[in-house]
């Protein structure tokens, strides 16, 4: 029995034995047949089975370079940046990038308002400006002026009208008005509990735009609207007749022999009489501003009057009779 059994299983390992060798024989076979192609494309599936994580942490990215130029144009351009960003106080920076001049207290603003406020130590800027205009006659000046997109809705903005007050100090300083250009920036202001923003105007100078200044010159005015405001005791100067003072000045400094003709209009409430004799006294308030202020000549100012008699909008609406109380300069 034992001999049988013992047979039995020296036959089955022997057959098992002999299986796996030609198993083993068929596969060489096989994969010497097996097709290039075939080959490659178990090769290209192994290869899409590795995870692309790993491939990325194996990857060496190479991080492109810039060019000189590029990289000296936005170095220069970034230093400006900077020097009109973080310069604290009154300055003024050339094309260049170098500053002219820098005052420690900047001019401050009121919310909402297009007061300014000049420092007594920072006064001198104005003739600072003109020196440097007077040695570089191929430059102009822009007035950079900061208003918060928050303040309230004007035409021209408030940055503008603040802009036209530093205008204004500099043509009285005898800086010709074609050099001067306003520019408005809006940006998020700071502003105090008080209302108070410092650091609102800034000065860049540029080359002079021979073209612009040329059409400026030509450009005489032929008429000019202003509505100030008139009080028992007199005008109250607001930043409309600042601006109307500015130009007046620069318009007799080309032309000194010519004149101009201030003309008060009314609307129509009360009598006639009483609103011609009303036009004529706010006219001569006028004038009188002007030759006190603005060191114009008497004689080449004329004063007149047309009361309710050519109203520009309908007296029959509080808005309409506002317009018509007006002051009209013409030149002459």
């Amino acid at each position: 029995l034992y001999v049988t059994v013992f047979n039995r299983m020296k036959n089955f390992l022997t057959a098992f034995i002999v299986f796996l060798v030609w198993s083993f024989f068929g596969l060489w076979i096989y994969s010497w047949l097996l097709p290039k192609n075939e080959t490659a494309n178990l090769v290209s599936k192994e290869l899409k089975e590795i995870p692309v994580e790993s491939v990325k942490k194996n990857k060496i990215i190479k991080k492109p370079t810039i060019p000189d130029s590029l990289s000296k144009i936005t170095e220069k351009d970034s230093i400006q940046t900077n020097l009109t960003n973080n310069l604290s106080g009154l300055k003024a920076i050339n094309s260049s990038g170098d500053v002219v001049f820098l005052f420690e207290k900047g001019i401050q603003i009121t919310k909402n308002s297009t007061d300014i406020f000049i420092p007594p130590s920072s006064v001198d800027y104005k003739y600072k400006i003109n020196t440097y205009l007077l040695e570089h006659p191929d430059q102009e000046v822009h007035i950079c002026s900061l208003y918060s997109p928050l303040e309230d809705v004007s035409n021209p903005n408030i940055g503008i009208q603040r802009a036209s007050e530093i205008k204004t100090e500099l043509i009285n300083t005898g800086i010709p008005e074609e050099k001067l250009v306003l520019k408005s920036v809006i940006k998020d202001l700071n502003f105090s509990e008080e209302g108070i923003f410092s650091n609102a105007i800034y000065f860049t100078f540029k080359n002079l735009d021979l073209q612009r200044a040329e059409n400026f010159k030509k450009n005489i005015p032929q008429k000019r609207i202003v509505y100030p405001k008139f009080t028992e005791s007199g005008i109250s100067v607001k930043n409309d007749l600042k601006i109307l003072l500015s130009e007046i000045i620069q318009y007799f400094s080309k032309y000194p022999d010519k004149k101009i003709e201030i003309v008060g209009h009314t609307d129509n409430i009360g009598n006639s009489q009483d609103n011609y004799s009303i036009g004529l006294k706010y006219a001569k308030q006028v004038r009188w501003y002007l030759i006190s202020k603005g060191d114009v000549k008497r004689s080449s100012i004329l004063v007149s009057s047309k009361g309710e008699t050519e109203p520009i909008d309908s007296n029959f609406s509080k808005k309409g009779r506002i317009k018509n109380r007006r002051i009209e300069v013409i030149f002459k």
